[in-house]
């Protein structure tokens, strides 16, 4: 899935940690951590049922999708980094070390295949295995941008009916 969705993911589990734990303040700070970290590898382990094609596609539906999501993306950064940083980060941390960290240190290394195995993201495929396996692959079919739309107009209507 995509970074709108790690980030509400994110803000979700730290307001409910928050908000209906009633655990020292180091537990849950130890809590967000772990949960909004672990929760990235659900998340991408459920991504086979979103449109996520793993290299960019020629057209302009691919190019308009990924604007959207990650303009949308900043701006949820943007609304709920002041309170909910500590989550956001948590939640963004695999993508930041293995897709920001790790890729581009291999680009200006003469071991282009050392961070490999260093990479994160295959514990998310591990999950996929054992609990999404028979979930359809609609990584390359535009209808696969249904379940992150609905996701996101669910946030939306929350987001409005609370404001």
């Amino acid at each position: 899935m995509q970074l709108p969705t790690h980030v509400l993911v994110a803000v979700f589990t730290q307001y409910l940690i928050t908000k209906f734990l009633t655990f020292p303040t180091c537990v849950e700070i130890c809590l967000i951590i772990l949960l909004c970290g672990f929760s990235h590898f659900f998340i991408d382990a459920l991504g086979k049922i979103t449109y996520h094609p793993p290299i960019r596609e020629l057209g302009n539906f691919w190019l308009y999708w990924h604007i959207f999501l990650y303009a949308f993306g900043f701006f949820l950064i943007f609304l709920y980094f002041q309170v909910y940083w500590l989550g956001i980060l948590s939640g963004l941390l695999v993508d930041i070390w293995d897709w920001i960290i790790l890729r581009n240190y291999a680009k200006y290394t003469s071991q282009p295949d050392w961070g490999k195995k260093y990479y994160l993201h295959p514990i998310a495929d591990k999950i996929r295995g054992i609990f999404f396996s028979r979930f359809p692959n609609l990584n390359h079919s535009k209808v696969g941008i249904l379940p992150e739309i609905i996701l996101y107009i669910g946030w939306l209507i929350l987001y409005l009916s609370t404001s």
